[in-house]
């Protein structure tokens, strides 16, 4: 019946019984079908294209750009700071594992023909913080964004080889999501990951 802004509204008259209404975003990328019974009376039907575009517009973003990230890092594994001289893998091993998986992850991956990868101190993790940088990253609870530099690919809370507390539990970072916490136990799993480390030059 033509063209609706965002918040506008038309009255169409109809014959009571059931309607099918669709309805599309003017760039295609959302599409609806609802069906709506009508009696003899005004019924306001709520066409909700705007937030469900939004959603989808930014869930097509995030794939775009974690497409884009998965070809980087399959061209270039690696990338080392210059200020430090470390070596970093350009991505974390991309599922849950607990901390001693993930030191198990780092001591046995090959990668760019090095064996000598390690689980990073909490130190040399909050080293590659940077705040002046915002690097697009898909987690398990939706896009955000991480502040780290190298254009590193963050899937999650990443954990360091560093003991906190008098009960051994280990330090971790987020990288945007506030300052070092060493509140998960070893055994934790969900959204912890393993970012691996090594001294370039050796």
């Amino acid at each position: 019946m033509g063209l609706l802004k965002v918040d506008d509204s038309k009255v169409v008259p109809v014959s009571s019984g059931e309607h099918l209404i669709q309805a599309a975003t003017a760039d295609g990328v959302v599409k609806i079908r609802i069906k709506a019974e009508v009696d003899q009376g005004q019924n306001t039907i709520g066409i909700l294209l705007k937030d469900e575009h939004d959603q989808k517009l930014k869930m097509q973003q995030a794939e775009t750009a974690g497409k884009k990230a998965e070809a980087e890092a399959a061209l270039h594994p690696t990338w080392t700071d210059p200020g430090t001289e470390l070596m970093w893998t350009k991505k974390d091993n991309g599922s849950d594992v607990d901390w001693y998986q993930a030191t198990a992850y780092c001591s046995k991956l090959q990668l760019a023909g090095y064996s000598d990868w390690r689980l990073p101190t909490i130190e040399e993790l909050q080293g590659i913080n940077d705040p002046s940088v915002s690097v697009r990253a898909v987690f398990d609870w939706g896009v955000s964004a991480v502040l780290v530099k190298g254009n590193l690919q963050l899937t999650g809370w990443q954990w360091s080889s560093s003991q906190g507390d008098t009960r051994g539990n280990p330090w971790t970072l987020g990288f945007g999501n506030g300052p070092p916490r060493n509140g998960f136990v070893s055994a934790h799993s969900y959204s912890m990951r393993a970012l691996c480390v090594r001294r370039s030059g050796e």
